[in-house]
């Protein structure tokens, strides 16, 4: 009766074991490495939807006075908005970041990594749409009506 396993067979097993640790490896470094990427782009998108809370959170603060016009102002790159204090507040893309300066307070970063942001203001239907992308293939938009 036979109580262990030959040379040959204890060999034979070593060398399917190396091989199946010598595929596995690349295959969890592609897949750690394509975590890395979903990670980034979460973020990314994370940022960017707290970068769009924050121009909701300034249009609900606007100046909602009907003698005062254009509380709200864009132009390709710039977003203005005059806040019932008096106070405006730019947000603006320079480089690849998006920031926001206000008239009393230093400018500070609400994202980065931007290819580019684009604001636009329908006057006829008071649409407000924001559109930001990143460097990557990501984008987030956002529309808001200006209601008085």
């Amino acid at each position: 009766m036979r109580r262990g396993l030959t040379l040959l067979e204890l060999l034979l097993a070593v060398a399917l074991l190396a091989a199946a640790a010598a595929a596995i490896v690349p295959l969890t470094r592609t897949a750690l490495g394509s975590m890395q990427d979903i990670d980034r782009d979460l973020a990314w998108q994370r940022s960017a939807d707290m970068a769009l809370a924050e121009i909701d959170r300034l249009l609900l603060r606007r100046d909602r006075d009907p003698s005062r016009a254009n509380a709200v102002t864009t132009t390709d790159d710039h977003l203005r908005v005059r806040l019932a204090t008096g106070a405006t507040v730019t947000i603006r893309s320079e480089d690849d970041r998006l920031l926001s300066g206000h008239t009393t307070d230093p400018e500070r970063l609400l994202l980065a990594e931007i290819e580019n942001a684009s604001f636009e203001l329908n006057e006829e239907t008071k649409l407000l749409t924001v559109r930001l992308k990143s460097n990557g293939r990501l984008v987030a938009l956002r529309t808001w009506e200006l209601t008085p």
